[in-house]
């Protein structure tokens, strides 16, 4: 079995369960004072939160979240430090905006050049940093900038998608904590745990499995409706591609069926449809999903040959459970494809994305995160950063 999925397989099931009740682990003595009463007079009327990979999912989910609570603060997600495609800059500047870059590794080269730009726009007013150490804590340190750090207890240095259930639990503790939410949904965490553990039972794995062998070899389109699609999809594919390793995209149901659809005519090779439905959707996405399902289920078309058509059924009472449910179950879903896939991995996110500490190497060489290489070759060779670094 590959490493990242060994290591997946010691937490699966209770452990990764009982993190939902870990959100107290960290430290926010290094908020600013100030900021910190401004943020609890509720001054702010809207969060915009700059993540990379791991670290922008935790946002979007927040922001699913704050929407299906109907929490009464809006919330943007900005993915590229190039941020006038995302946002207004005059919002940044309002005094009415908290930002909050997360960066969980601390070492992403794009959250330390947004970090830069909003120096430049604001200063460090209405500004905080959520991260796990790393280069751009020092740069907090260097510029008196308020950093939030997660302490981990069991942190898994290479994937941090596999704790994206406690990232979500410690936003939730930080919301209460700063008023910015009437409750730390303490109960509500509780409540899921216990579910957790009651509804994935030999059955569940069983059908997650099954699904695993019914895609393997495809490539993997991910659809649902937008509440979903923001909150759910982007850390199951990002599950799918780096844990499983296997092509995987996500779409929103209703667009692919006026774009993609085309393209499972008559394909050549496999390919699979998983759509995540919900049972409070309405009366014409549920018609749609039966549509769909008519089109590609039916093995006895020809043209269907290479086609899968799976249903993950988000039923159950409330958006924890449904959101939980469907994540866990397709961590599960992803496990046992990436055992069938076995594929070794590279260092191609590190590489690709400029962030050494994500790799395998970097991990052995720099197990302290002190004087981390600044830059990763495919070859394996490594440039060293001239400025010190922060452990973290």
């Amino acid at each position: 079995m590959q490493p990242r999925l060994q290591r997946l397989e010691e937490v699966l099931g209770e452990p990764l369960f009982e993190s939902l009740l870990w959100g107290h682990e960290y430290d926010l003595s290094g908020l600013d004072d100030g900021l910190r009463d401004r943020i609890e007079s509720g001054r702010f009327k809207r969060i915009v939160f700059y993540g990379m990979g791991c670290s922008s999912v935790v946002s979007d989910i927040v922001k699913g979240f704050f929407k299906a609570e109907r929490i009464p603060i809006q919330v943007d997600v900005v993915n590229d430090y190039d941020l006038d495609w995302f946002i207004d800059r005059e919002v940044l500047k309002d005094e009415a905006t908290l930002t909050v870059i997360v960066c969980y590794s601390g070492w992403s080269v794009e959250p330390c050049l947004f970090f830069d730009a909003m120096r430049e726009m604001t200063g460090n007013r209405n500004l905080i940093v959520l991260s796990g150490g790393g280069r751009i804590a020092g740069l907090c340190q260097e510029h008196g900038t308020s950093l939030i750090q997660y302490k981990l207890r069991h942190a898994d240095r290479e994937y941090p998608l596999y704790h994206v259930q406690q990232f979500f639990a410690i936003f939730l503790d930080l919301f209460h904590r700063l008023k910015l939410t009437n409750s730390t949904y303490q109960a509500e965490l509780e409540s899921s745990v216990a579910f957790l553990k009651q509804e994935f039972h030999e059955g569940t794995l069983q059908r997650a499995r099954d699904i695993a062998e019914r895609l393997s070899g495809s490539r993997i389109a991910l659809l649902s409706t937008a509440d979903w699609y923001v909150s759910l999809l982007k850390q199951t594919t990002m599950f799918f591609n780096e844990i499983a390793m296997v092509p995987t995209h996500r779409n929103l149901l209703h667009e692919f069926s006026h774009t993609e659809v085309a393209t499972y005519s008559d394909p050549t090779e496999k390919q699979a449809i998983v759509v995540f439905r919900d049972a409070e959707a309405d009366d014409y996405t549920q018609q749609k999903i039966r549509t769909l399902e008519g089109l590609f289920g039916d093995k006895s078309v020809p043209q269907n040959r290479n086609i899968e058509f799976v249903t993950v059924d988000l039923d159950q009472a409330d958006f924890f459970k449904k959101f939980f449910f469907g994540h866990f179950f397709s961590v599960y879903v992803a496990y046992y494809l990436g055992k069938i896939a076995d594929v070794q991995g590279r260092d191609l996110i590190s590489i690709a994305a400029k962030n050494p500490w994500w790799s395998q190497r970097s991990i052995e060489l720099f197990p302290e995160c002190v004087d981390i290489p600044a830059s990763l070759e495919p070859d394996g060779e490594q440039s060293v950063s001239e400025e010190p670094a922060k452990a973290g």
